[in-house]
């Protein structure tokens, strides 16, 4: 809001000076009306059209008032004295001020983004100057341009004064809402179909799938044939339009090559509750897996170093059938099933 002041005419007993004379007045500022001295008493008024009958009555008192450009609207002020020598209201002086457009806030939608983009914000009209972006009504650092790239869910809020009058600053009162969309992790399954273990995964479009941080060719359907042992995962696009991936999974066959651990090491007890020991015949345990029947590799011990014999627990494990794979220090593998109760 500012405000321009003007006197519309003259009179010969009783005028109107303003003070300050400029033109334009920011809300806040204040302007102050003087009439000529010399008489007992002044009556202002104001009206809302340029004239001076039947204005509306503001107060009777000094040959000065104060106005704040913040209260006021256009109106015409003018000024009356109980005088038998001067009986003609003052010439009316004009307070005219308007507000400034609002501020707003343009953004695109849906207020959701996926974790890792981001979502341009800025503001809807022209003419501000200076700027400050808010998020949960905090200042954000350094976020003084016309638009701000949102990156971190919150509620989003602006600032701004225009060049007329740069400390009055104008709020964009409510503001967008910005959350963050949870991603869908694509999980991998397995199946044994006709001897042959499957990988599966659902949920997801424009799949790829990695064996280890490749990307194995071709491989971009729902189910992939595994065709060695190692760590597999898969990217793919999910129902918000987010980036996804699973978490890596650890596909062993099963022990399919593997020695009967029961040829070189001891496994007891077996069915175990609490907790299970291996103890290597002629050699050292290098590592020690635990899969589930469908060969997802579930739990893997910390070993010391070099040992012919480890206990650890299991009481993490459901009850139920798992299989125990033991790599020695001279990298021979063995795999036996073990049964875990209640």
């Amino acid at each position: 809001m500012f405000a321009v002041f003007s006197i519309t005419g003259f009179s010969q007993c009783i005028e109107i000076t303003t003070d300050p004379s400029q033109d334009i007045f920011c809300p806040g500022d204040e302007l102050t009306l003087t009439a000529t001295p010399g008489y007992d008493s002044y009556t202002w008024y104001y009206n809302f059209q340029n004239s001076t009958e039947d204005g509306n009555f503001y107060e009777t008192g000094d040959n000065s008032i104060t106005l704040n450009a913040a209260e006021w609207a256009v109106s015409y002020w003018y000024v009356t004295v109980e005088d038998a020598a001067c009986t003609d209201p003052s010439p009316t002086v004009v307070w005219d001020s308007w507000i400034f457009a609002p501020i707003a806030i343009a953004h695109d939608f849906p207020t959701a983004f996926c974790p890792g983009d981001s979502s341009l914000i800025e503001n809807a009209f022209n003419g501000p100057e200076n700027f400050q972006w808010f998020m949960d009504f905090a200042p954000i650092p350094e976020a003084n341009e016309s638009s701000y790239w949102v990156t971190e869910p919150g509620y989003y809020t602006l600032q701004a004064s225009y060049p007329q009058c740069p400390d009055y600053w104008l709020n964009s009162g409510l503001g967008p809402e910005f959350s963050l969309y949870s991603p869908q992790v694509p999980e991998i399954s397995i199946e044994v179909i006709d001897g042959i273990s499957q990988l599966f995964t659902e949920g997801i479009s424009d799949i790829q799938w990695y064996f280890g941080d490749e990307p194995i060719e071709d491989a971009t359907e729902t189910v992939l044939i595994p065709e060695e042992d190692g760590i597999y995962s898969v990217t793919g696009i999910d129902n918000n339009g987010c980036e996804v991936e699973s978490d890596p999974y650890d596909f062993t066959s099963l022990g399919t090559g593997d020695v009967d651990a029961q040829e070189i090491a001891m496994i007891y007890p077996n069915p175990a509750r609490d907790q299970v020991s291996i103890h290597l015949k002629d050699n050292s345990i290098k590592a020690v897996r635990i899969y589930d029947t469908a060969g997802k590799l579930i739990f893997t011990p910390v070993l010391n170093a070099s040992e012919e014999l480890v206990r650890f627990n299991i009481d993490q494990l459901s009850p139920g059938s798992y299989l125990i794979r033991i790599t020695t220090q001279s990298d021979e593998n063995a795999s036996s099933h073990i049964l875990v109760t209640e």
